[in-house]
């Protein structure tokens, strides 16, 4: 049974129903959207010890298709590496979180992490902390001045473990871009290239939040990692699909939309995968029965407030010249921003200043750049950037 409770003010009904609608974390089963083309490429990357670099903007399911791709293809002779860089602070982290990942993923008892640590290592001599579980939890660190001699122990780790246990590794890196926050980046670009090219029984898949940020990991000649591996650049889901999701979803709960409404939603929202779930959810939780335009539009509005003050931080933060190149982007002028009709009519200054301005909205993550084209990476702030900037 299913009780509700409604608010007179506002139409919000409270039900002990779960939202069929996942959003703020990683999904790979329920709340999964399609990608079965980028399901199967990944796979068969995965199955075929094939490299991937993966490249999206944030919040368009870069995770959970990974992890989508993780469940389905993990067995005893395929074994799954999975460390995220957020956070880390420099590359004697790094060490200690990819060995110590290694060496989980690749045993499963206490006894054999302390003799895979002292099997493995040669020139380096592991120290080992327990977690609250020490059944299940465990660190490895290393002297630096030691660790800084003989990195490739680590590096190799991966393919070492492989070779001797007779499996395939996939070692999947979650923001990967934040390596280039580390002490002299390029170098440690350079000692991972260098080890990680000759692996056999080892690939690798190399994904991050900050698009343009990894772009420029993979896509630049003169860096370590060009040409690495199969560079995935994941599109939006399209619409049909969403639609078909979106509609399915409502239906799986009892409740109600017609195509045109759920069109209405991913519309509104370019297709962009965290707000179609997230504005499907506001309007579920505020439908009863069947869903209006009405409760569309007031669900778009409280997603709106929600997020004014941050985008009202980030707006009072951009100079004169940032502010012209998001107006003129919010007013559909997506290329030839440095032709004079441009810049005069947005009062743009110059071709380097707008040059310039792209280049930091770019590093504030507030635009993207598509074939040569910007666009606005967060459409929400784009419809709130319309709304109450653009007039």
């Amino acid at each position: 049974m299913v009780t509700k409770k409604r608010f007179a003010n506002n139409n919000l009904y409270i039900c002990s129903m779960k939202s069929p609608f996942l959003f703020g974390r990683s999904v790979s089963t329920e709340g999964f959207t399609n990608r079965k083309k980028e399901i199967k490429r990944l796979k068969n990357n995965f199955q075929h010890g094939v490299n991937t670099l993966l490249i999206s903007p944030r919040r368009w399911g870069k995770s959970s298709l990974v992890k989508r791709v993780i469940q389905e293809v993990s067995t005893k002779k395929l074994r799954i590496v999975q460390l995220d860089l957020l956070g880390l602070q420099d590359e004697a982290e790094f060490y200690k979180v990819l060995a110590t990942a290694t060496i989980k993923a690749t045993s499963s008892k206490f006894e054999e992490w302390v003799a895979a640590s002292k099997e493995f290592f040669k020139q380096l001599t592991p120290k080992i902390s327990l977690g609250p579980d020490p059944i299940h939890d465990f660190e490895i660190g290393f002297d630096w001045q030691e660790l800084e001699r003989n990195y490739q122990e680590v590096l190799n780790l991966p393919e070492r473990i492989a070779q001797n246990k007779g499996i395939q590794l996939v070692v999947c890196i979650d923001e990967f871009q934040n390596l280039t926050n580390f002490r002299n980046p390029l170098l440690f670009q350079k000692r991972l290239r260098s080890e990680w090219q000759h692996h056999q029984r080892v690939c690798y898949c190399l994904y991050g939040s900050q698009q343009h940020m990894m772009m420029s990991l993979f896509e630049r000649q003169s860096m370590p990692f060009y040409k690495f591996g199969d560079v995935m650049y994941l599109n939006k889901i399209g619409r049909a699909e969403w639609v078909s999701f979106i509609v399915s979803a409502f239906d799986s709960t009892g409740k109600r939309i017609n195509d045109t409404l759920a069109d209405y939603i991913a519309a509104l929202v370019q297709d962009h995968s965290y707000y179609v779930q997230q504005l499907s959810h506001m309007v579920w939780i505020s439908t009863e029965k069947i869903v209006t335009q009405l409760i569309v539009d007031e669900a778009l509005e409280n997603l709106l407030e929600q997020n004014s003050i941050l985008y009202m931080r980030d707006t009072e933060s951009l100079s004169g010249s940032q502010l012209a190149y998001l107006k003129a982007l919010a007013d559909g002028v997506s290329s030839g921003l440095s032709s004079k009709v441009v810049i005069d009519n947005y009062r743009l200054g110059s071709s380097a200043t707008v040059a310039k301005a792209k280049k930091a909205l770019l590093n504030k993550e507030l635009i993207e750049v598509r074939n040569n084209q910007s666009y606005f990476l967060d459409p929400m702030y784009e419809l709130w950037f319309q709304r109450f900037v653009q007039r």
